[in-house]
């Protein structure tokens, strides 16, 4: 493998991760430049044709947020945003917790924020990455096509198994902050 990749053919070579294939990074390009991308921030609005940057593994978008509500400041524990294409497929949504020092942020009308969402794509679904690439054939993405060494193998299942703690904790921030937010309403 050249010094210039990681041990999965990533760009970085100081970080571990599994790169998109050069398929769905091809599909990645295409909307962004097609301005057909749009952040939906449930119950707040949608970003059309948000500033994205994005590699072999994630995507950061820009959001810039006016809020027009409420009128005094409120807490708020996370917002729910969901990227998806103009015409209203579903390519990612997540539930981001607001929480700063185990607070909730608080916001009011008037306030403006400017903040990243920062999106690593493991995978693609397939079925997508072929409508929106005519011509795509075969396995879409590398984990179907993946040929690795022991070695390789046993920093995969070490890597992913970081990433499910990872997730494993941002859940349990999540229900933390949904139980203050439940025994705050009563």
């Amino acid at each position: 493998m050249a010094d210039d990749k990681n041990p999965f053919g990533g760009g970085n070579p100081n970080s571990l991760y599994t790169p998109m294939s050069e398929y769905e990074q091809e599909v990645l390009e295409r909307l962004i430049d097609a301005g057909e991308l749009e952040v939906h921030i449930v119950d707040w609005g949608i970003i059309h044709q948000p500033k994205i940057t994005f590699g072999d593994l994630r995507l950061c978008i820009i959001i810039p947020m006016k809020l027009d509500r409420p009128p005094l400041p409120q807490p708020n524990f996370w917002f729910d945003l969901e990227l998806k294409t103009r015409s209203g497929i579903l390519l990612y949504k997540e539930r981001l917790p607001t929480m700063d020092g185990g607070k909730p942020i608080q916001l009011c009308a008037g306030m403006e924020l400017v903040w990243a969402w920062d999106i690593a794509i493991q995978k693609m679904d397939p079925k997508l990455v072929k409508a929106l690439k005519p011509g795509a054939l075969g396995l879409t993405t590398h984990e179907g096509n993946r040929k690795l060494n022991t070695a390789q193998k046993k920093l995969l299942h070490t890597l992913r198994e970081g990433e499910a703690k990872a997730r494993q904790n941002t859940q349990s921030r999540l229900a933390e902050a949904a139980a203050k937010l439940k025994k705050g309403k009563k």
